[in-house]
């Protein structure tokens, strides 16, 4: 039992606040395996609706349990809930293998129906956390184990193939390999009693150097699958298939009855499924009630990073997650949604940067956006170092010349900013804005300048590249980034996608592309709230590459995965811009209040 004293007004005398903890409780699961859960109550007597957290990063870490996922479990035995942190399967105290979302499901409705058997809960149960945490929720909801009200799901994914392992069909090597790297793969190596020779040699060279292992082809043998088994299933699955859709709690939208606190970040790798989540049980959930009930929080934060700083650019005193106070915006959403009284919070709170200010709404999409298009034009030397097209308000009318490149995938346009998870991840060092004056350099990268702007340009919503665009093989990657360009000459990137042209038509189904033909391609680059001031302009880079973010694309229709380096080929890209392909970009414009 553990005493703390909560100061009172006028100097009277501080009464002591009785805290019981209980360390290590098992907790059964239905196939017999044990987990471990930390127990944290107002008092050692007494019923509490009880918040539950589900975690792979070591329940007794309070900044992996508490400062990362914005919860501080203080202040929640103060306002009446209990607190129970638990080691998901095969991670630190529990028991069984971590295969990354394979029994959440399951563990999680075991968790909560345990939870609910226990003295110490009135029955009601919230779910909180962050990234896997935040997956550990959605699977449990998917479920719909009675007593779960309420999930807070933060910077995570609303699926595990499109948005988490892959984007636009490619992989999120970076990210993969940095999270079995970094979080992952040392406690399970601890854990595991037999390791096959060169095993624990193999994880240190990966810690030393994380770049060698990003420049590992075939991607499928990379030391990554040595320390980390279920590697091969990512890389071995690049198509969204039956193995991606026996974990994808997004299909159970429609049988979900939580209320939901969603929390994202526009730098976050996972940000559009923090949108989706939001939009799949704002109109889709199993109650009026749990529908009405979904509120959305996105601030200017990467992953792993809710700071006031990221990438180049400081975003003022209040855009950190702690000027915010999350601890106090999750405890009025579980106070409210588990009382059953809507909670005094707006529905949508966006930061929008630009302006660096946050604005509340009353849905995403935010009302009142209006798509604008920006056309692509050039005299064909758009690609041409020190040289830039245009993006113009009206489409083309002649047969202005494409604009061509030679892509080699062996030497790639090197990640520059955006959504990552490169390391620096708890500084914002090599995710957000960052400067792109050595990307747009390159000769393998198309740059398209907008006119110097006259007024304030909000931009919220989703921004799309509709390209018209060859490639000379049967296969290649087409990237986009949004980029707003100061009157200095400063260019910062504000949002950037990817899509696998061969699934172009579908992230099931894969199709070769006719070499030299033209094809209409969507590239979405993300949702975004930024505000481009008045004497800024806006661009668009468009490139075949961004390494190590996205895995390299050997630019033929082979498996990516065990394509090795010599079959890798070079390509010549065009981007066309005239009367009959006007490719353009899709900005959402909203009316500045």
């Amino acid at each position: 039992v553990a005493d703390r004293a909560r100061p009172e007004p006028d100097n009277e005398e501080m009464p002591m606040n009785q805290y019981a903890l209980q360390r290590a409780v098992p907790v059964p699961m239905r196939d017999g395996t044990t987990l471990r859960a930390d127990v944290w109550l107002p008092d050692s007597s007494g019923r509490w609706p009880v918040l539950l957290e589900r975690t792979p990063y070591d329940r007794s870490s309070s900044f992996m349990s508490q400062h990362v996922v914005g919860l501080e479990a203080l202040r929640a035995l103060d306002a009446g809930f209990a607190v129970v942190i638990q080691d998901t399967r095969g991670r630190f105290g529990s028991e069984g293998t971590f295969d990354p979302f394979t029994h959440e499901a399951d563990d999680g409705e075991d968790t909560v129906a345990w939870v609910r058997r226990q003295g110490f809960s009135d029955g009601r149960v919230a779910m909180f956390g962050a990234s896997y945490i935040g997956a550990t929720q959605m699977l449990a909801a998917s479920r719909q184990p009675e007593g779960l009200q309420a999930v807070a799901p933060q910077l995570t994914a609303s699926e595990y193939y499109e948005g988490w392992t892959y984007s636009g069909g490619a992989f999120q090597l970076g990210f993969a390999a940095l999270w079995v790297i970094d979080s992952l793969a040392g406690p399970d190596l601890d854990r595991r009693s037999a390791l096959p020779p060169g095993t624990r040699e193999a994880f240190e060279e990966l810690r030393r150097s994380p770049a060698a292992a990003f420049e590992h082809l075939p991607t499928e043998a990379a030391a990554m699958a040595r320390v980390a088994p279920y590697w091969r299933d990512w890389v071995g699955h690049p198509e969204r298939d039956a193995f991606w859709a026996a974990i994808d709690p997004s299909a159970s939208f429609l049988h979900m009855g939580v209320a939901g606190l969603h929390i994202g970040g526009w730098y976050d790798l996972f940000l559009e499924g923090t949108l989706r989540n939001y939009l799949g049980l704002r109109r889709e959930a199993a109650t009026e009630w749990a529908r009405g009930n979904q509120y959305l929080v996105v601030g200017p934060w990467s992953h792993g990073n809710p700071s006031d700083w990221q990438g180049d650019l400081w975003h003022g005193y209040d855009a950190a997650a702690a000027a915010l106070d999350l601890t106090a915006v999750h405890l009025e959403f579980f106070r409210a949604t588990l009382g059953s009284r809507p909670p005094e919070l707006p529905r949508v709170r966006l930061f929008t940067t630009g302006v660096d200010k946050w604005q509340e709404a009353d849905d995403w999409p935010v009302p009142g956006a209006r798509q604008e298009a920006l056309y692509l034009d050039s005299d064909g030397q758009a690609a041409t170092p020190g040289r830039s097209g245009e993006l113009a308000p009206t489409p083309p009318t002649g047969d202005a010349p494409g604009d061509t490149w030679i892509s080699d995938p062996m030497s790639p346009v090197p990640t520059c900013g955006g959504p990552t998870f490169l390391p620096g991840l708890l500084l914002g060092r090599n995710s957000g804005p960052k400067d792109q004056a050595a990307i747009e350099a390159r000769p393998d990268v198309a740059v398209y300048t907008g006119p110097v702007l006259g007024h304030d340009m909000e931009v919220t919503g989703e921004v799309v590249l509709e390209l018209y665009a060859a490639t000379d093989d049967t296969d290649c990657d087409w990237t986009a980034r949004l980029v707003d360009v100061a009157p200095d000459g400063t260019s910062r990137g504000i949002v950037d996608g990817v899509l696998r042209a061969r699934y172009r038509h579908g992230l099931d189904r894969p199709t070769p592309l006719v070499p030299g033909s033209p094809e209409l391609f969507r590239v979405a680059l993300g949702s975004v709230s930024h505000v481009f001031k008045a004497g800024h302009r806006a661009r668009l880079q468009v490139a075949s590459s961004n390494f190590p973010r996205f895995d390299r694309n050997p630019q033929a229709f082979v498996p990516v995965a065990s394509a090795p380096a010599e079959t890798f080929r070079v390509a010549r890209q065009t981007v066309f811009h005239d009367a009959h392909r006007p490719s353009r970009l899709l900005l959402p414009v909203r009316p500045r209040q």
